[in-house]
């Protein structure tokens, strides 16, 4: 697959899945940082220096393994272009703001169930809403195979711009604030006629039908699987985390990942969140 059919899959779809993406050296690279920086999820023992700071209080505390993958990482992200992919996806110069690497162990139950990554509820109990323009693009590396029923993201094809337009609605203060973070919320808020009505006349009808579809499909007929991302060890998946995913279940074998996050560049602090939000 080319670049700008990479661009186009994320743009339009919200992901883009790609199969065999690492050379060898840098799939036993990758791996050598899972294996020494193995956490789970969530803890800063996985987080890995990106900024001058980052690597200066790393310095500091003599921790120069952690200081040496950082910036190995780095450079591998600067071969593979990421900067430039979310650039291009996102129409804007954009910064890398976050590497990191974890394992989920066995489970029954999902990774996290369907849900959205704009629902703004931690912000609005502080009387703010953040703004939907400050997206990141995930370039997610699978360290094992993932299947369905084995740790596969699944995604809503087209998702992310539903989800989006909702986020810049409610930031400019055309819908009140209303929680969605899961895919019933999200459906039931999008259902509603007056919100429906504003994401087709700035989605086209299309858009919106072909969402509820979908969305129905999951939650009504209970087709659970139909979204899965099968990838084998040393493939990528690059997706706009506003899209309507989920992490499955993990039955055979523990899921290893790692992550590099890329945001907009020129979002200035004073526009990051909407500060006049009523509770």
């Amino acid at each position: 697959m080319n670049f700008d059919e990479i661009v186009t899959q994320v743009y339009d779809n919200g992901f883009c899945n790609l199969d065999n993406f690492l050379d060898t050296e840098d799939q036993i690279f990758l791996d050598a940082c899972s294996k020494i920086y193995m956490s789970q999820k969530g803890d800063n023992f996985g987080k890995f220096a990106i900024t001058s700071k980052s690597l200066l209080i790393k310095l500091v505390k003599l921790d120069l393994k952690k200081i040496y993958y950082s910036l190995i990482l780095k450079r591998i992200s600067k071969k593979y272009r990421f900067k430039e992919l979310s650039s291009r996806i996102l129409g804007a110069k954009t910064n890398l703001i976050n590497i990191d690497t974890y394992f989920n162990d066995l489970s029954t139950d999902p990774i996290l169930d369907w849900h959205c990554d704009l629902s703004n509820n931690f912000m609005f109990k502080k009387g703010k809403i953040a703004n939907p323009e400050m997206v990141s693009i995930k370039f997610f590396f699978y360290l094992t195979d993932v299947y369905s029923e084995n740790g596969c993201l699944s995604y809503i094809p087209g998702s992310h711009k539903i989800v989006k337009e909702i986020g810049k609605l409610i930031f400019n203060k055309e819908l009140d604030y209303q929680y969605y973070w899961s895919l019933k919320t999200l459906t039931d808020l999008v259902k509603k006629k007056e919100i429906r009505g504003k994401l087709e006349k700035y989605l086209g009808e299309d858009q919106v039908t072909t969402f509820l579809a979908n969305s129905d499909s999951i939650l009504l007929e209970d087709k659970q699987k139909i979204f899965d991302i099968p990838v084998k060890k040393g493939g990528l998946i690059i997706f706009d985390e506003y899209g309507v995913h989920r992490g499955s279940q993990i039955k055979y074998n523990p899921r290893k990942v790692l992550r590099f996050f890329y945001r907009k560049k020129n979002i200035h602090e004073k526009f990051r969140y909407n500060k006049t939000v009523k509770k």
